[in-house]
C-alpha cells in the first residue's frame, strides 16, 4: 500500500470531520452574511474532503478514471467554492 493512500485517507477524515461541525453552525447563524459564510466554508471543506477520498481511492485502485476525476473536475469545484467565499467575505463579511 502506497504512503499516499493513507496520508489522503487522514486528510480526508480531517477535512470531512471540521466540515460537519461548520454545516451544523451555519444552520444555527441567524445573520444571513454570516450563515452564507458558513455555508461556502463548509461546502468547500465537503468538497475537498471528497477530493481526498476519491485521490486515495484512485491510488489504492490504481485507476486512472478516478484520478482524473479528482484532478480535472473536484479539485477544481473546491477552488471555485473557496474562491467564491473570498469574494463574499471581501465584499459582505469584513
Amino acid at each position: 500500500m502506497d504512503v499516499s493512500v493513507l496520508l489522503n485517507g487522514f486528510d480526508a477524515a480531517i477535512v470531512l470531520g471540521v466540515s460537519i461541525p461548520t454545516l451544523f453552525m451555519a444552520t444555527k447563524i441567524s445573520k444571513q452574511p454570516l450563515r452564507t459564510l458558513s455555508l461556502l466554508l463548509a461546502s468547500f471543506l465537503l468538497v475537498h474532503g471528497l477530493y481526498h477520498i476519491v485521490e486515495a481511492l484512485a491510488t489504492f485502485l490504481a485507476n486512472d478514471v478516478l484520478g482524473e476525476l479528482s484532478d480535472v473536475a473536484i479539485e477544481p469545484a473546491g477552488w471555485v467554492l473557496l474562491f467564491g467565499f473570498m469574494v463574499y467575505y471581501y465584499r459582505r463579511g469584513g
